[in-house]
């Protein structure tokens, strides 16, 4: 088996099942099911899928509704089942790869292929946006050195490979990070 998360949700109890029995035979595991809108929106939340498979008739509200919740929170990617109106209706507003409609009834085949397309496209965000959180990171690290070693050129009159150095030669003594000796100096000499 698969170690995705995976939630399906439709109306239908037989629906549900099938979607699992087909599912489960190509070996993915199937963390959860649901049979409304407000039971899926509550397991999206506790499991926090990689992927939802999800009816457009929910009873309570619409796989549409759900998956604008799920897209927008960033909580996933969906696979949407609809009939071709509101396929077409899904796809004006919401884009590839954070959604892929599927039109009923769904070939077997499509559906699998689709899971595969969508889980390696969750798999490609999330580390796109650890790549993002990184270089968030290093910018603000290389920006409060920048201020740091101004301040310490400033108020020692050296050079900026002087400042650096002691940057540098102050985190490596205190086994602190280079970005929260600069934080000090910013803090007590700026």
């Amino acid at each position: 088996m698969k170690n995705e998360i995976i939630l399906v949700s439709a109306q239908s109890h037989e629906l549900v099942g099938k979607l699992r029995l087909v599912l489960e035979q190509a070996f993915f595991n199937i963390t959860d099911t649901c049979v409304s809108g407000s039971e899926t929106l509550r397991k999206v939340r506790i499991y926090q899928p990689d992927l939802l498979i999800v009816d457009y008739n929910l009873g309570d509200m619409t796989g549409f509704q759900v998956s604008e919740v799920v897209i927008n929170g960033g909580m996933g990617s969906v696979i949407l089942l609809a009939n071709q109106m509101q396929k077409d209706y899904a796809e004006q507003y919401f884009e590839y790869p954070h959604i892929i409609c599927l039109r009923k009834p769904v070939n077997k085949a499509v559906l699998l292929n689709s899971v595969e397309i969508a889980l390696k496209s969750r798999k490609g965000i999330k580390t796109l946006l650890k790549e993002i959180d990184k270089l968030k990171e290093d910018m603000s690290t290389r920006k409060s050195l920048e201020k740091a070693k101004g301040i310490l050129m400033e108020k020692l009159n050296i050079s900026e490979d002087q400042a650096y150095g002691r940057i540098r030669k102050r985190s490596m003594n205190s086994q602190m990070p280079m970005k929260m000796v600069a934080e000090v100096i910013i803090a007590t000499m700026g």
